[in-house]
This record gives structure tokens, sequence and C-alpha cells, in this order.
């Protein structure tokens, strides 16, 4: 037994192939990505998801949450999550990777491609403030006139945290002193007094 473990150290590198006594499934037949495959009539390889499937955990079936309308086709007037102080964070996040570039970091429109002549909508205005929160949603979601659909770059919760934080954009410009006290804001600066004082 001893000799058989000796004998299998080299003591040394070696630029031979290991040798393999157990093949298991190291080696088999199959096709690489992009590969041709005489078996199908189309010759590829790579097959398309058989018609109808969905991928576990992927069952999107709500409609109020994955698409932001009722069973009747209509905008949720009210978004199904629950609003706490992370999920403004989170929405504040997105909102600036995804929305700032054209509705501004503020929601007014006023943004780096308006200088290019490209005007986005004011999240401030008064149509956007009368919106369901599933029409804006669904905004993210379908893409809207101008505006290219995000839904393949930004999934269901983001696109929510997203709404919530328009929502709070729209609030701040007409929130007063004790309004922003209440909220843990200091009026003078708008800068957060004691974070951990509210979460939702």
């Amino acid at each position: 037994m001893m000799a058989a473990f000796l004998g299998a150290c080299r003591g040394q590198p070696s630029e031979k192939p290991p040798i393999h006594t157990q093949y298991n499934m190291y080696w088999q037949d199959r096709f690489n990505a992009y590969q041709e495959n005489p078996f199908f009539e189309d010759r590829r390889a790579m097959r398309p998801p058989v018609e109808g499937t969905i991928a576990r955990g992927k069952l999107e079936n709500d409609l109020a949450y994955y698409q932001g309308i009722n069973d009747d086709g209509s905008y949720v007037e009210r978004m199904p999550v629950d609003i706490t102080r992370s999920f403004l964070k989170q929405g504040q996040h997105q909102y600036g990777i995804f929305c700032t570039p054209c509705h501004g970091g503020v929601g007014d429109g006023n943004s780096p491609v308006s200088d290019y002549g490209y005007i986005a909508a004011s999240l401030l205005a008064e149509r956007a403030r009368e919106m369901p929160d599933g029409e804006i949603y669904s905004a993210i979601y379908n893409g809207v006139n101008t505006m290219n659909s995000y839904r393949h770059q930004i999934d269901a919760e983001n696109r929510w945290a997203i709404v919530a934080y328009v929502r709070a954009l729209q609030l701040s410009q007409d929130a007063g002193e004790d309004e922003l006290r209440r909220l843990g804001m200091d009026p003078q600066g708008y800068t957060s007094i004691n974070p951990a004082q509210t979460d939702n």
C-alpha cells in the first residue's frame, strides 16, 4: 500500500497529462455552445426553451406586482410593497443609476441630456403627481413615448423602489419644516438628523 502511494509521488513537476483511472463524466459526448448539431433540422446545438416553460422561481403571475396593473388592465393605485427607509434608499440608488441622466437628480427634467435637446418629462409636474403608482411602474416596465423599457435592466423590486422614491421626490417639494423634522430631516440642510428615527 505504501509502495503504491509513494509511486504516485513524482517529486517534481511533470508536463505529461495526469492519468485518470475513473473518468466518470470528465469527458462526455456533448455539444459546445454554437456548435453544429446535425440531429436538428436547423442544425443548432443550442436549443430555445420549450414554448410555455418558465424557469424555477420566475413565475410572474401577480400582475399587480410584476406589471403594475389590475386584472382588468387598469393601473394599481397604490404600490403593493411596504415602504421603509431602507427601501427608499434602495430606490434612490436605482433612480440615480437609471433615471437621473434624463429626469434629473430631483425629477424636474433638468438633466445632462437636456443640454443636447432631449426633453424628459418632469416627474414633479401635476400630471405625474396624479398618476396611479402602477402607471409610473408601467413606464419603467413597458417604456412610454421616447423612453425605452427598462424591464430587463431593473427587476420588479427595484422598479417599485424607484416608484417609491419618485413619490418621495414629489412630496419633498411641498414638505413643510414640521414634516421634514417628523421624517428625521433638517429643514435647513435636508440632512438626516437620525436615520434610525423612523423606518416606515
